[in-house]
């Protein structure tokens, strides 16, 4: 099976102290539906970052339609504004894609 990975993205969140972990339980939540419904996700991973509030999230895709639907999913788009309004401000997105 050939799982090569054709488009990526790096993340980098700042929550909000008080809804820290109102952003985790939603994360939690996306990380699992994300596991059992979008087999071209390949890695969807949220690490902690300097501090207790801070998130990095590193995400690879089969490709760029994969990512689309991701990011199109019912659940993704629920709760999104949800996990936004839990942000001291907007996010660092990168989108990557093979060197090679």
């Amino acid at each position: 099976m050939n799982r090569s990975v054709g488009y990526a993205a790096y993340m980098r969140v700042r929550t909000k102290p008080a809804k820290r972990e109102e952003f985790i339980q939603l994360i939690t939540e996306l990380r699992s539906n994300v596991l059992q419904h979008e087999p071209d996700t390949y890695v969807f991973e949220i690490m902690q970052g300097a501090d207790e509030n801070e998130f990095v999230f590193f995400e690879c895709f089969k490709d760029r339609a994969a990512q689309k639907v991701h990011q199109d999913q019912p659940y993704h788009v629920a709760m999104a504004p949800l996990g936004w309004a839990c942000l001291e401000d907007g996010p660092i997105i990168e989108f990557l894609k093979p060197a090679l």
